[in-house]
């Protein structure tokens, strides 16, 4: 199935936006509309906070689902009791706050907890530890961090003035990725 915001056709080099999401192709003049096909009644949000609610709704949701397609892999069973009660426990009202994550399987967080816009610490990254960061923030860095864990595919985006933030936007989805350098992302 595929879906249109704008009069170009999917494949088409000039439409700024397409991604892959649930079985459809789209494509759209911007991150905003595109989310407005993925969130139901985006599009009738006011901009500001009401939509960045959604966003974050839509952030904890994927969260859930890419952690526990992570936990169901066979190197789950290498993780430590401690490392399996953080795995599996819920993001929300109390979201995950190991100090150091070492473990086998990634851990997958939301941005909106920890600083600079939460009030949590990142946790610090020691091998074989990775975190999966999932950033509600802007409707693009939502779309760069879903397509980081591999809840979407961002087949093209144009950022017009700024590049990504995020590393590794490409083939190799969430491989080596970690939050904004401030430095808690990896230990030395």
């Amino acid at each position: 199935m595929v879906v249109r915001v704008a009069g170009s056709p999917p494949g088409d080099s000039s439409s700024p936006l397409e991604l892959r999401h649930d079985g459809r192709l789209i494509s759209a003049p911007s991150a905003e509309d595109a989310l407005g096909l993925i969130i139901d009644g985006y599009p009738d949000l006011a901009p500001g906070p009401e939509r960045m609610r959604a966003r974050l709704t839509l952030a904890l949701h994927a969260r859930e689902v890419v952690q526990a397609l992570l936990n169901a892999g066979e190197v789950f069973e290498q993780s430590t009791d401690e490392q399996r009660q953080v795995l599996l426990g819920v993001q929300g009202a109390e979201p995950p706050g190991p100090e150091v994550w070492n473990g086998v399987v990634p851990l997958v967080l939301v941005t909106s907890f920890y600083r600079p816009l939460g009030d949590r610490d990142q946790p610090r990254v020691a091998g074989p530890g990775q975190i999966w960061w999932i950033d509600p923030e802007t409707p693009v860095s939502l779309l760069e961090t879903l397509h980081q864990v591999r809840w979407l595919d961002v087949l093209r985006m144009a950022t017009p003035d700024q590049g990504s933030r995020y590393r590794n936007l490409g083939p190799n989805g969430a491989a080596g990725y970690w939050w904004r350098p401030c430095g808690a992302g990896v230990d030395t």
